[in-house]
């Protein structure tokens, strides 16, 4: 029979950090209250992003493209983060990259 730490070391990387560093990549429709809808999760789960930047650049700038960036959080806020910007209203794709810290 295994030991525990053993079975501890067989959960995944990501459940057990105690930190973790997380990217967005957003796009949506251009939209005045777009940025605020974004950012409203992250606050209310108590975090601050580590960086923020938001382009109109492709196209006729009808289309938002919003990098948005979390680090030394915990991974169960870093997933709920990622499940409501999934949710706001307009959001097209979001693309999640969530790793440890080391």
């Amino acid at each position: 029979m295994p030991s525990q730490a053993v079975a501890a070391r067989a959960v995944a990387p990501r459940a057990q950090a105690r930190t973790v560093r997380a990217f967005f990549f957003i796009t949506a429709p251009a939209d005045p209250g777009l940025l605020p809808r974004l950012i409203e999760p992250v606050a209310k789960l108590g975090a601050v992003p580590s960086r923020v930047h938001a382009s109109r650049e492709s196209g006729d700038g009808s289309e938002l493209s919003v990098d948005l960036r979390l680090t030394g959080v915990a991974p169960r806020v870093a997933e709920l983060v990622e499940f409501a910007l999934r949710a706001v209203v307009g959001v097209r794709q979001v693309m999640a990259v969530i790793e440890t810290e080391a």
